[in-house]
Formats: structure tokens, C-alpha cells, sequence
């Protein structure tokens, strides 16, 4: 997908991109390309910290797009269709290649007025704390991940994350409630360990 009318970009609303696209339109699919990459990329590397995987699952995602074209639905939220279909691609990854990913964490920037002794001693903790949330993403099951990105990435609302997930609100709930008492607990033990140990 190298060439692209510019003015698709500036004239067409998405929704008009999408009939275009429905319509057999190339270059309205390499518009939609274009206003989705990247929000589909962060998405993709959220769910799984395989970079080349997340590339192959967009790029099938788009051939897709292509090849049912015809049998689309009219009316559609691109972005979250476009989002859906990704997970989709990676959980079938996933459950072939039997991987799990993992979701980076950064810490809070350290204050200033620390001494050099306790930012070393903060950094350290934060590196530390850094690492098991990193450990405890990568084994939360995707399905779990994927209602954290939706709500505290994407700003969703739980009924809409329901709606992608094609679950019902109270299960878009208890998914939530059990992938964050994972995370707590995860750092809840390590927390611990450091207070025993000092």
C-alpha cells in the first residue's frame, strides 16, 4: 500500500471511506490504511510484545478488509471493528504459536527533590515493580488484557468494551475486576518480600 490519493484523506468522512471500500474503492482501503496504523499497531503490541507478529495479524486484517469487501456491513464503528478484528488475528496466533505477550509498564518520573541516594533506591523499586507487572501482564489470558487496553488505554466504556468483545457487561466486569486483583496480587507479593527483606 504505497500510493494514496491525499485528498481521500481530507475530502471522504470514514464512513464514506468504508461504502467507497465496499464499493471496490483500492485507494479507500489504503486511506483507511493510512488514519488506522498506528492506533492499530499500539493496539496490537498492547496484546502481544511479538512485533512482527502484530505486523503480520495487521497486514492479514487489511487483506481481509479487501477480499470480503462485498460482504461488509454498512454501518460499522471502523475503529472498533478494525480493533476487534485485530484481537482476533492474535488470539488465533496466540493459540497456534501457544505464546503469550506482554504489555510495557513505565514508571512515574522520579521527584527531584529525592536525594541521589533515594532516587537510586526509588528507581531500583520502580524497576523492580516494573518488572513484575510486566510478568504478571504476560500471564494474564489475552481476553484479559484486551478489557484492560480497551478501558484504561482506550478510554472505552464497559458497555462498549462489551460490544467488542461481543460479552455481556457484567462478564466485561468480572473480566476487569479479575485481570486487575491478578495485577494487585502480583505486586502485593512483591511488596511484601521488600518489607521482610529490609
Amino acid at each position: 500500500m504505497s500510493f494514496i490519493d491525499s485528498s481521500l484523506l481530507k475530502v471522504n468522512s470514514t464512513e464514506e471511506l468504508w461504502l467507497e471500500l465496499r464499493s471496490g474503492e483500492k485507494a479507500a482501503l489504503e486511506a483507511i490504511y493510512r488514519l488506522f496504523i498506528k492506533d492499530l499497531f499500539r493496539f496490537g503490541m498492547s496484546l502481544h510484545a511479538d512485533e512482527a507478529i502484530v505486523q503480520d495479524a495487521i497486514q492479514d486484517v487489511f487483506i481481509d478488509l479487501w477480499n470480503y469487501r462485498s460482504k461488509l456491513c454498512a454501518e460499522v464503528n471502523i475503529r472498533q471493528y478494525l480493533f476487534k478484528s485485530l484481537s482476533n488475528r492474535i488470539q488465533k496466533e496466540l493459540g497456534k504459536n501457544a505464546k503469550r505477550g506482554m504489555m510495557v509498564w513505565v514508571g512515574d518520573e522520579i521527584p527531584l527533590e529525592l536525594s541521589v541516594e533515594d532516587q537510586l533506591v526509588k528507581r531500583q523499586n520502580e524497576s523492580e515493580i516494573s518488572s513484575k507487572l510486566k510478568v504478571a501482564m504476560g500471564n494474564l489470558p489475552v481476553r484479559q488484557k484486551e478489557v484492560l487496553q480497551y478501558l484504561y488505554f482506550e478510554k472505552l466504556s464497559y458497555e462498549e468494551t462489551s460490544k467488542l468483545l461481543d460479552i455481556t457487561i457484567r462478564s466485561t466486569y468480572t473480566l476487569a475486576w479479575k485481570a486487575i486483583n491478578a495485577l494487585k496480587k502480583a505486586i502485593a507479593v512483591f511488596l511484601l518480600f521488600v518489607v521482610v527483606s529490609a
